[in-house]
């Protein structure tokens, strides 16, 4: 079950650790430093090991601080392997906006393998700690927690463990990711998932310890992934991973009252997704970020996170951040402006906020809007066969 309240924490004890800091910067330069050096025929070579020359733009790609068209335009017409991968962040987005909350359920069917003791909330007590005595996943959990991201290898690597050799609720290891990666989109990460678990794709992943030494650098023999696929997928669950415990994911919010609002001027409402230091920037108006409590007790954000979040926030000149129901906050201005009693509001569209009241002025896509049905695509196959470059 989802928590039912969320805890208001002071803003000024929000502070980012560090390690984080180090490790992504929260600012848009920080973030154009690292497109200027994306090699995309190395990405293409070596995305698959962890030392590999993966791009690590993720954070900001999630919060809008750089969108994929940027990214594109930036390598060129040499992306290659690099466009196709951005373009499962579009694939995932979109399902998210065409099918909503049901991307939090099972899309294709049952996930094959779930423990007596399976829960929304529940996951081996070892996999959390970073204590499975797998060098590779144990590192990989340091990371998440130490520095709010994971390699993309690893993180299949931890769901298939989850969900396969310990028959866990694909949810709970979604829930556990969204509470410390600061690239935890919802839909990206919710599917993810699924797409290893088994309940969102026609063939389960599956790591064995042959796969994390081979991309992780790692020599280890006799673990308990030391075992054919079968035998992973349908075998006993390891004695290091039968002991289960309940997530520790505590809901939580900056202590910042509700926006309050001029209506002489121009409102410009802003959410965690969009903070795009460009959109509208020469406009007289308004800025605000609204963060929903709904949104956090449902899927909580680590202190972590949120301190990141607050920090990237300040690259979008003059934006204040408050705290509130988008129903109760915007409806009532956006009821206003629409008969002309309060200046325009205007928000940039994300699945995540399609219960915001008012104009929406589109996100930037580099592939999406080439879809033109009305129902998600069932897979990414079928999405890039329709919408990758033809001169591919």
């Amino acid at each position: 079950m989802h928590p039912a309240s969320f805890t208001r924490v002071a803003a000024a004890e929000l502070t980012l650790p560090p390690a984080v800091a180090d490790a992504f910067p929260p600012t848009r330069a920080a973030a154009l430093a690292r497109l200027v050096a994306v090699d995309a025929a190395a990405y293409a070579r070596t995305r698959n090991h962890l030392r590999g020359a993966v791009t690590r733009l993720s954070p900001y790609l999630t919060h809008g601080l750089l969108s994929v068209p940027e990214v594109l335009a930036a390598v060129g017409p040499d992306a290659g392997k690099l466009a196709q991968e951005l373009a499962w962040r579009e694939f995932f987005r979109l399902a998210h906006d065409r099918e909503g909350a049901a991307i939090l359920r099972d899309r294709f069917g049952p996930q094959p393998r779930l423990a007596l003791d399976a829960g929304p909330r529940r996951l081996p007590g070892a996999l959390v700690a970073g204590a499975t005595g797998i060098e590779a996943l144990d590192a990989a959990v340091r990371a998440l927690v130490d520095t709010g991201y994971v390699h993309n290898h690893a993180r299949m690597w931890l769901a298939s463990v989850a969900c396969h050799v310990a028959g866990a609720d694909w949810r709970a290891g979604a829930a556990w990711f969204q509470f410390h990666l600061l690239d935890g989109d919802l839909a990206s990460n919710a599917l993810s998932w699924q797409w290893v678990a088994g309940s969102g794709s026609a063939k389960p992943y599956v790591a064995d310890q042959a796969n994390l030494n081979r991309f992780a650098g790692t020599a280890q023999r006799g673990t308990f992934l030391d075992r054919p696929r079968d035998d992973l997928l349908t075998g006993a669950v390891p004695d290091a991973l039968r002991a289960t415990v309940e997530l520790e994911l505590p809901s939580v919010v900056p202590d910042l009252p509700a926006p309050t609002f001029d209506p002489v001027r121009p409102l410009l409402a802003y959410h965690p997704w969009g903070l795009d230091p460009a959109w509208r920037a020469d406009e007289d108006a308004e800025r605000w970020l609204l963060l929903e409590p709904a949104f956090f007790a449902r899927h909580p954000w680590s202190p972590a996170r949120l301190a990141w979040l607050l920090a990237a926030a300040r690259q979008v000149p003059g934006l204040r951040v408050g705290v509130g129901d988008a129903r109760e906050v915007l409806a009532p201005r956006a009821a206003d402006a629409a008969a002309g009693r309060a200046a325009p509001l205007v928000h940039r569209a994300h699945p995540a906020v399609a219960h915001w009241p008012g104009p929406r002025d589109p996100a930037p896509t580099a592939f999406a809007h080439r879809w033109t049905a009305t129902a998600a695509p069932r897979s990414f196959s079928a999405f890039w066969s329709r919408v990758a470059p033809r001169d591919r």
